[in-house]
């Protein structure tokens, strides 16, 4: 089974491996909210509006992100972000008022997750259609190897001093950006990239002749991405409750940040343990069954919350949920990746990154609003609920995902 990892290229493992440095301080997003609402006593309601404010900065930095890393590419646009969002941190770590806040969150969005649809991209550049799966279900442990280090030191760090978390961010972004300045070469084609076997001779040209407008046109067009988007934008703005709204809904019941760090962390811990093996062998059946079966197993563990009243319990239904997640999270980006052109391979990234980034934007202050108004149980009923209507969508375009 590691066989098959390790015989990845090489810049795909150097790759996950700048993303595990980066992932392991991305502590900002997971502490957001306590942090507005604790740290400056700006109320839940204003935290969870931040949050919006970064997906809205995530929805441009999709855009902007695939834009670039298919005109003057993917490496180029990835030490734009890392570097430039670094830079960022250190001034968002002084913004103590309202505005500069939201400001700060925005900008810091639009350019720290420019890398996105850079990297994806860039890792579909390196692998051929068949290793795909196992490309980005080795990327998606190195993610949450990072973010189980992230989330059970950030819980430690926001203990201590929260404008620790924003200092850890900034290293390892730089840090990343200098693994990728020094260790990957560029594959976009006319800058340098090696196109893989599957690509055409004439794509060279058609990345220089399709202009925004012209892209845009052409994914639009794209009935059954469009379709696999809108899934996929249901089952974050579930995923996106885990680091809005349940770290708030946790206070209610007197668990402190340091506790949900480690509830959180369960999440990152099983998909180190579980991911390639499972991914292994669920290569032996219809994948969209798989995605299927994963958003209605997703939708249990969310709807579960809403019954929790203990740690215990809380872990149990991240237990449920991240089964779910493990199920599918290789597949998302595999099937874009098939779906796309090749040379609208990254503005197809960015396309299917609004997926989750408009689910920051929308997510957290609509999941903000519904737990104070209406409270847990209506919150996490909604959200089941979300994860079901998505595994329709994907029921629908079955034959479509089995092929993409």
């Amino acid at each position: 089974m590691l066989k098959q990892y390790l015989e990845l290229p090489r810049s795909v493992h150097v790759l996950c491996v700048g993303t595990f440095v980066n992932r392991a301080g991305t502590l900002l997003i997971f502490f957001l909210t306590l942090y507005l609402k604790d740290e400056l006593g700006f109320g839940a309601v204003f935290a969870t509006q931040a949050m919006g404010v970064f997906g809205v900065g995530s929805v441009i930095a999709a855009l902007v992100g695939g834009h670039l890393a298919d005109h003057i590419g993917r490496r180029t646009t990835m030490l734009i972000s890392l570097f430039g969002g670094a830079v960022i941190l250190l001034v968002f770590s002084y913004l103590q008022t309202r505005a500069t806040i939201l400001v700060g969150v925005g900008v810091f969005a639009a350019v720290a997750d420019m890398y996105r649809p850079a990297a994806s991209a860039m890792m579909a550049d390196l692998v051929e259609p068949a290793r795909r799966t196992h490309a980005f279900g080795l990327m998606y442990v190195a993610i949450n190897l990072g973010f189980a280090c992230g989330a059970f030191i950030g819980g430690s760090l926001a203990q201590i001093d929260f404008r620790y978390l924003f200092w850890a961010d900034a290293l390892t972004a730089s840090a990343y950006g200098v693994i990728i300045l020094l260790a990957i070469k560029e594959t976009l084609p006319g800058r340098g990239g090696v196109a893989p076997a599957e690509r055409r001779i004439d794509d060279v040209e058609e990345v220089q002749k399709m202009n925004w407008t012209q892209a845009a046109g052409f994914i639009l067009r794209d009935r059954v991405f469009l379709i696999f988007c809108a899934a996929t934008f249901l089952l974050s703005l579930t995923f996106m409750q885990s680091m809005s709204t349940f770290p708030l809904y946790l206070r209610e019941f007197g668990v402190e940040p340091k506790t949900y760090g480690r509830i959180i962390a369960i999440n990152g811990v099983l998909i180190v343990l579980l991911q390639l093996p499972v991914t292994s062998w669920l290569r032996r059946f219809d994948r969209a069954r798989v995605m299927i079966v994963a958003a209605l197993i997703v939708a249990t563990g969310f709807g579960l919350i809403g019954l929790a009243r203990t740690v215990p319990q809380f872990a149990f239904t991240v237990v449920v949920w991240t089964t779910g997640e493990i199920m599918q999270a290789p597949l998302f980006s595999a099937i874009v990746s098939d779906m796309a052109p090749s040379h609208l391979r990254a503005r197809y990234m960015g396309v299917f990154s609004m997926s989750f980034s408009g689910a920051n934007m929308i997510g957290a202050p609509v999941g903000g609003l519904v737990l104070m108004a209406l409270g847990g149980g209506a919150l996490w009923g909604a959200t089941s609920a979300l994860a079901c209507v998505a595994a329709v969508l994907m029921w629908s375009i079955r034959s479509k995902l089995r092929t993409a």
